[in-house]
């Protein structure tokens, strides 16, 4: 199972032809959608939903509001299903395109919602159905750079790709923060521009290719026909069946990620009870430091990625979760800003390796015509624990501070032990593989 990947060559013709054509278009539309990204960044939506409409309904149920917008990237995954049954046999830069327009669309009217009850259920409402539209677009992309680039060279082309997107998606969330801090409703304003580059976006896209897509798609039917004209649940319950190591694999993603996805709402409802930290400290430490050393790390991942198992490489890289949760749980425990700090940045690592290894990890089980399906299967287990997880958070949260005041910064070590087993479950993991 271990895979030993070739050293890339710097020399190898396929590579500079290939970016030549492809890399250019998918660069501009992905950077441009970075903008709009930044806008759906969870702690800035957890940051808006806890200032800007904390008057309009009780502190439990506006802690609740910030757990879902704060997961909502990862629990409408869930719908993955959905989108990996629509993409099966059809046009991939199309569907991607027109979900890119409806992300502008919900951007825009989420920055319409007034500041009542209703108007936070609309927010609420309108921010998950853009993040449900990237998570589509996630699951898509997922095939199309599968695709585009071959297994020696994507996780430096992913890279690429990312490091440019999370450093505007860095700076377009740390704006909104500066413009809150000057202004509250600030953000109101800056939606529309962040959706309008969603539609630019989706037009630059429209003009992608996809290589040998013929093939693609008829692979896809092929297999579509085979699974009764549609992804079923079922069927990726039989992946989960039949392939044990992608199996345990997604046993131990569910318990390290359980913990990596709870951490920001936890933050969030924190740093603005407890700590009484501004609106603008708090965007940086849960949204734009972490994005910007994301953007900094992320090509020194994906050359271990490159060379590694996926298995493999997530024993390195579950650590730096493990640290950052640390971090955080010190900060709060203490009350100490200096923690919150180093745990923003080691964050920003952790996520560099962690979305390179969101994006790829599932091709090291599947084939090419089954890698959707694999996908499918991944993204919505990450939807269920993205679900779960941030709301189980904050509800501890709450629980704590009602049986004992004060106490709730204690539920931070649960974040923290969780990717701790998480990590000892990998590398039960890589040390079975080595044996074999």
């Amino acid at each position: 199972m271990q895979q030993q990947m070739p050293s890339p060559q710097p020399n190898t013709p396929f590579m500079p032809r290939m970016a030549a054509v492809l890399l250019p278009r998918e660069l501009l539309s992905w950077s441009l959608l970075a903008v709009s990204l930044g806008a759906l960044e969870s702690g800035l939506l957890g940051v808006i939903v806890k200032n800007q409409f904390s008057d309009t309904a009780s502190p439990q149920l506006v802690n609740l509001a910030v757990a879902v917008v704060a997961g909502a990237a990862s629990f409408t995954n869930v719908l993955s299903f959905f989108f990996a049954a629509r993409a099966m046999g059809q046009g991939k830069v199309l569907m991607v395109s027109r979900l890119m327009l409806i992300l502008a669309a919900a951007l825009c009217l989420a920055a319409l919602m007034p500041v009542s009850g209703r108007g936070l259920v609309g927010f609420t409402a309108l921010t998950v159905t853009a993040l449900a539209c990237w998570s589509g677009i996630q699951i898509v992309r997922s095939v199309v750079w599968r695709a585009n680039y071959p297994r020696l060279w994507r996780g430096q082309i992913t890279a690429r790709i990312t490091q440019l997107a999370a450093l505007l998606t860095a700076v377009c969330s740390a704006s909104i923060g500066i413009a809150m801090s000057l202004h509250g409703p600030a953000w109101r304003a800056m939606f529309p521009v962040a959706a309008l580059c969603a539609a630019v976006a989706s037009v630059v896209y429209r003009r992608s290719r996809v290589r040998r897509q013929r093939r693609l798609l008829q692979a896809e039917q092929s297999h579509r026909s085979s699974q009764g004209g549609r992804i079923r649940i079922r069927s990726m319950a039989a992946i989960l069946r039949e392939n044990r190591d992608f199996r345990r694999y997604m046993i131990a993603m569910m318990v390290f990620g359980s913990g990596n996805l709870m951490v920001v709402a936890m933050l969030v409802v924190l740093m603005n009870d407890r700590l009484g930290l501004d609106r603008l400290t708090q965007v940086l430490v849960t949204s734009s430091v972490p994005v910007l050393v994301l953007c900094l790390t992320v090509r020194s991942w994906a050359r271990v990625l490159d060379r590694r198992h996926i298995v493999s490489y997530r024993v390195v890289q579950s650590w730096t979760f493990v640290a950052a949760n640390a971090a955080f749980a010190t900060a709060m425990i203490a009350g100490s800003t200096v923690p919150l700090w180093i745990g923003s940045v080691l964050l920003g690592v952790a996520w560099g390796g962690g979305l390179l290894g969101w994006n790829l990890g599932h091709n090291d089980f599947a084939d090419d015509a089954d890698a959707s399906l694999f996908m499918a299967t991944h993204v919505g287990l990450t939807g269920l624990r993205g679900l779960i997880a941030p709301i189980l958070g904050v509800l501890v949260i709450q629980w704590l501070e009602v049986h004992s005041p004060g106490r709730g910064v204690y539920a931070m070590v649960l974040p923290l032990c969780l990717t701790l087993v998480g990590w000892t479950l990998f590398l039960r993991f890589h040390l079975e593989l080595q044996r074999r």
